[in-house]
């Protein structure tokens, strides 16, 4: 019985002392895992230091180390690797505290997180999206010194993915209805190519993103993106390359992980190789209107769109929400303060042509509003202008507006994100607005010039295009509306007609677009133009290229962060 109390004496001790460990494993593992994800954010990014320090950071609170590792120094590293074109090809910092150690390891290749049974995982990404998180404790013994033993060491480790690159992320055709088919439609022989590869030395990743996951009713014959007819292309350049520095079609509707389109309502596969390239590739988060909301109008919470979330704006208390304030300063009727009324001076179906400067608020009515015919044409030299009852161009008719703005910059005050003041007053050679309040803007037969303008269209007011000059419209370079081309939320079919000669610059926001179509034969050439619609069709034999820059267009923000191992 003395040889068996001793022996059951044993076992209880091993048994407290492995439950104590196997708890402090547990711990170790939550503290690994959720110091990794606190780094996600910013190893998305590419701030590689600055995810460095959140992990650390994360570390010293959670796990109690007393003193805390000093984040600044033990990350000196991370900006020093391949990942940011330096000599290192990784970064391994230690550092102990208490009874614990922090090991990262800053990029990581595939050889250190394969599977012994399963292999490489099918959405682990690239070395420098990752970084891997050890924790070690030694775990304390209460009975194990019979045995000369004082701690068991205890390691625990995740890896986490921060998502795609940003540089990969600035869609020139980004579309947002959430379960259609048919959502971008390219026909009749047109080419569609996102990005540019004309300057070997500084090559534009184009990308092509489409929300939809193809629940309202698709299917493998009518699939989210559609091509027809002979010579229709879909293309995201470069098509080769490395997975950081190549072209991407994105589509919700593929599942997760797929490798082709076989089986889904996300894209025909017979048409990938020849109509679509390169093979499109599974989004695995809605991109939805926020960013574009976050950049222009930005506010703490939003309604749903089409019952999906969006993000309020993260930088809701510093930022003021520019559209709305325009939509309350200009309103919806009457005068404004510093602006000339037309009527007063001009017909508003006038003939020849009139060249006018400042700001003016165009008071025409009616279902033509202000009417240009038989050659008329009308320039807004300088100034922001205000239209009730939209504009109609037929037969050779001419509206320009900002084509020779004597001030070359705003005001300091109407720069700032966090101006309170909606600045209708003020305009530049780099920035204008024109907002339309009712009516539409029928370009017809005519021809359009718009520099540095932003153009809102009021919530029942569309563009319209057919025939006619193809259109130089660009995008105000400074100011609350910098990179914003169009701001149009009516839910109707919009028109923009183009052919050689036309010029588009800047984001092309049509929230509710059902559908936008871009048309007119021949080659467009390359547009630093986005747009960001509810739905898109290309017809007509347009050859267009689409390569938003990068410093001005809106970004996708990264995916989440992912542990994967």
């Amino acid at each position: 019985m003395a040889l068996a109390m001793v022996a059951l004496v044993v076992v209880v001790g091993i048994v407290i002392d492995l439950g104590y460990t196997r708890g402090g494993a547990g711990f170790d593992q939550s503290t690994a895992d959720l110091a990794a994800l606190a780094g996600g954010d910013d190893l998305a990014r590419n701030h590689y230091s600055d995810a460095c320090k959140d992990i650390v950071n994360y570390f010293n609170t959670n796990a109690r180390a007393n003193p805390g590792i000093e984040a600044t120094s033990f990350c000196s590293g991370f900006d020093s690797t391949v990942c940011s074109n330096g000599p290192t090809s990784q970064v391994r910092p230690v550092a102990s505290t208490g009874h614990y150690t922090l090991r990262l390891r800053f990029p990581v290749p595939d050889s250190e997180i394969a599977d012994p049974t399963f292999g490489a995982g099918l959405l682990d990404g690239l070395p420098c999206e990752r970084i891997t998180v050890s924790i070690t404790s030694e775990e304390p013994s209460f009975f194990g010194g019979i045995m000369g033993r004082q701690s068991y060491p205890v390691t625990r480790v995740a890896t986490v993915r921060g998502g795609a690159s940003q540089t990969r992320l600035v869609p020139a055709l980004w579309l947002l209805d959430p379960t259609g088919c048919g959502v971008l439609n390219v026909q009749g022989g047109s080419k569609v190519t996102a990005g540019d590869v004309s300057d070997p030395a500084h090559i534009n990743p184009g990308v092509i993103t489409l929300d939809s996951d193809g629940t309202a009713g698709c299917s493998s014959q009518s699939p989210t993106l559609v091509t027809g007819g002979a010579g229709t292309e879909v293309r995201a350049v470069p098509i080769t390359g490395a997975p950081n520095a190549r072209g991407a079609i994105t589509l919700r509707a593929l599942p997760r992980g797929a490798t082709t389109c076989i089986g889904s309502t996300a894209c025909d596969q017979t048409a990938v190789g020849t109509q679509i390239l390169p093979q499109p590739v599974s989004s695995t988060e809605r991109a939805t209107r926020a960013p574009v909301d976050w950049a222009w109008n930005c506010k703490a919470s939003y309604p749903t769109y089409f019952g999906i979330t969006v993000e309020g704006c993260p930088n809701a208390g510093t930022q003021v929400p520019f559209i709305d304030r325009l939509r309350a300063g200009v309103g919806t009727s009457g005068s404004l303060t510093g602006y000339q009324r037309w009527s007063s001076t001009y017909s508003c179906s006038p003939s020849g042509t009139i060249a006018v400067t400042g700001n003016w608020w165009v008071d025409c009515g009616g279902p033509n509003g202000l009417s240009l015919t038989n050659g008329t044409s009308v320039s807004f030299t300088g100034g922001n202008v205000v239209m009730d009852g939209g504009v109609k161009l037929n037969s050779g008719g001419a509206l320009s507006f900002n084509t020779s703005n004597p001030t070359s910059t705003l005001p300091f005050g109407c720069t700032q994100t966090s101006t309170t003041a909606p600045c209708l007053a003020s305009s530049s050679a780099r920035a204008a607005f024109v907002y339309v309040r009712s009516g539409d803007l029928n370009l017809g037969g005519g021809a359009l010039n718009a520099r540095n303008t932003m153009i809102y269209l009021g919530q029942n007011s569309v563009l319209k295009g057919s025939g006619g000059s193809p259109p130089s419209w660009s995008a105000p370079t400074e100011g609350p509306f910098a990179g914003l081309a169009l701001w149009a939320e009516s839910p109707a079919a919009y028109t923009i007609s183009g052919g050689a000669g036309v010029t588009l610059r800047g984001t092309f926001f049509t929230p509710f677009a059902d559908e936008l179509t871009l048309t007119g034969g021949g080659n467009w050439g390359q547009q630093n133009a986005q747009f960001i619609s509810y739905r898109l069709k290309v017809t007509g034999g347009s050859y267009l290229t689409m390569a938003p820059d990068p410093t001005s267009a809106v970004i996708l923000p990264p995916s989440s962060a992912t542990l994967i191992r």
